[in-house]
């Protein structure tokens, strides 16, 4: 799978409560992506059903502390070629207990 064939999207909604509220924390969009686009490249993903995929991404917060992101995302694929990622869910937890 080649890098400029992958498109992830983030609905306005989840931009707006989700990804705004985590931004402090060290999650943007353009990071997020970053991340789908190379772990679906890899073939590093839970696939929980047909077009669902989820996504763990590790991080550590501005104060050093581990976190874990986990995405959902639904998968498309237009004309065999192209891929549409659209990240529908998210939720962040800390790592340390």
């Amino acid at each position: 799978m080649e890098w400029f064939r992958i498109i992830v999207r983030f609905p306005k909604r989840l931009m707006k409560r989700w990804i705004a509220k985590h931004e402090r924390d060290g999650l943007d969009e353009w990071r997020l992506a970053s991340f789908i686009k190379s772990q679906y490249a890899m073939g590093s993903y839970n696939r929980l059903c047909e077009d669902t995929i989820l996504f763990k991404f590790r991080f550590q917060k501005r104060g050093g502390r581990p976190m874990r992101a986990s995405l959902w995302v639904r998968e498309r694929k237009i004309n065999g070629e192209l891929v549409e990622l659209v990240v529908f869910r998210g939720h962040v937890e800390s790592l340390e207990s």
